[in-house]
């Protein structure tokens, strides 16, 4: 097989490339030193990064090296005016800075969650279970879709593949499910307790009470004058029951959505439900000075004074049930507590103390009257004679867990037929009783441990007596000012 001649011939010309300069040819049978090596032409534009290049199909391929020198297709198209825009966009990104490579964002939401709470090194253990929680049974569960016979699993969507509408509908379907199981834990109540019976036996009667909250004495009276009927079959769920736990996990994956987005796995978080994360707390209605002291008589008489002592200090039940001998000094009229730590209770875990619940809860409170009174009876009675003993502990000197402390209390609290009434309940009447007594927004943030002010309105409680007192003053005052000035009165 011959091959061709080196020297032009009129069947053998030589092309050169626009711009370039002859060069000396070559002896026959030699390579031309410095000549420029025709190679084939190839239908291809180059473009920086990137360049677009027609395929044997027909079709236009775009391709780019990103800023990681890795070399990327981004697709093929029926028009190079298409490949060419598709690889401009590409590379914009890239000059600007906001390129962010198509793998990244393929992980799935379970693996990517699970990961970002195990970095999550400054959350509070309780904090950590309860999100774990969150995840396992509502995030990254397979829940099924309101009004369709198929299912959700969020968990295996992609973060790059997480829409706008997925996650309404992940939404929607946590609520149901959400709701069904406060249902179905409202149904599994042992029965109704008295204060349920003598809330529905007086709504039966006519009588004006509400559907939750504290019952007048005189219905609670008038219920027990009829023999105590039992009216009532359990505890209905409110039309809320569930929104709570639905808003927690929906505010946790807006947190993993957001970590994504810092992270530039993904352009935009796709948790945009309006108000799905928003929970209007219902009204707290706190205890009266006399439904403590009845609930505090119908505790086990070690831990009496932990009820008079939260309802009067606003501690948090971590914080008080943390207090240690140590932390206790007698001041003049009463007694001074040092907050320095609080219990972390979490299930399944053994009992350990950590810090306040924030930089604001390390803090001093003082007590005075009849709480700071049961508090001295308790140390000389119950509490271990060592500096770390701690105030309230069980018989063997362990710490009171949540669980223990929340059934004492529920049967306690049937006393006075506030079934509505929670241990943290009694932090809210501290707080309302402070408010009466003429604390400011400052000073009632600092008793209570917060932060910002905005977190101390949360327990400040507008009770009837407080209304009435007002009503008073300003009746008052109107009279002063009608005796003061010229103006007839009409008669009453």
């Amino acid at each position: 097989m011959s091959s061709a001649p080196l020297s032009p011939t009129p069947e053998h010309p030589i092309e050169l490339d626009a711009g370039a300069h002859p060069v000396p040819l070559a002896a026959p049978g030699e390579l031309p030193v410095d000549r420029p090596v025709r190679r084939a032409a190839r239908r291809q534009t180059r473009r920086g990064y990137g360049n677009v290049n027609q395929l044997p199909s027909g079709r236009w391929r775009a391709r780019y090296t990103g800023p990681d020198g890795k070399r990327r297709t981004i697709g093929t198209y029926p028009t190079r005016g298409e490949a060419d825009a598709a690889l401009a966009g590409v590379l914009s990104d890239v000059y600007r800075g906001t390129y962010r490579a198509p793998e990244r964002g393929a992980v799935t939401l379970a693996t990517y969650a699970r990961r970002w709470l195990a970095q999550q090194t400054e959350l509070r253990p309780r904090t950590v279970d309860l999100y774990a929680r969150l995840l396992d049974r509502w995030v990254l569960a397979e829940l099924p879709v309101v009004g369709s016979s198929s299912r959700i699993d969020l968990g295996r969507v992609e973060l790059r593949a997480l829409t706008p509408t997925g996650v309404a509908e992940w939404f929607a379907a946590v609520s149901g499910a959400a709701r069904v199981s406060a249902t179905a834990r409202a149904e599994r109540a042992a029965g109704a307790t008295d204060a349920q019976h003598a809330r529905a036996w007086a709504r039966a009667q006519g009588m004006n009470v509400g559907a939750s909250g504290r019952l007048p004495a005189a219905v609670v009276a008038a219920w027990r004058a009829a023999d105590r009927p039992a009216a009532a079959t359990g505890a209905a769920p409110s039309l809320d029951a569930g929104r709570t736990q639905a808003a927690q996990a929906y505010r946790l994956l807006r947190t993993v959505c957001n970590a994504a987005v810092r992270e530039r796995l993904i352009d935009a978080s796709p948790c945009q439900v309006r108000r799905a994360g928003q929970v209007k707390p219902a009204e707290r209605v706190p205890a009266t000075p006399e439904e403590v002291d009845t609930i505090a008589a119908a505790m086990p008489e070690r831990y009496r004074a932990a009820v008079v002592l939260a309802a009067w200090s606003a501690l948090r039940a971590g914080e008080l049930f943390a207090l240690e001998r140590r932390h206790v000094e007698r001041v003049p009229g009463g007694v001074r507590l040092r907050v320095e730590q609080a219990l972390v209770d979490v299930a399944g875990q053994a009992v350990t103390f950590g810090p306040p619940k924030s930089d604001a809860g390390r803090r001093t409170v003082n007590v005075h009257g009849p709480a700071a009174a049961a508090l001295l009876d308790h140390l000389r009675t119950f509490t271990g004679p060592g500096a770390r003993a701690l105030v309230f502990a069980t018989e063997t000197g362990r710490p009171v867990r949540a669980g223990q402390r929340t059934q004492m209390f529920a049967r306690a609290r049937r006393a006075v037929g506030r079934d509505d009434l929670r241990w943290h309940d009694l932090r809210h009447t501290g707080a309302t009783r402070a408010a009466e007594a003429g604390a400011t927004l400052r000073e009632l943030q600092n008793r209570l441990g917060h932060s910002t002010i905005a977190a101390a309105l949360v327990y400040q409680h507008a009770s009837d007596d407080a209304d009435r007192r007002l009503a008073e003053r300003m009746a008052a005052m109107t009279e002063r000012e009608a005796e003061a000035s010229n103006l007839y009165r009409l008669p009453a």
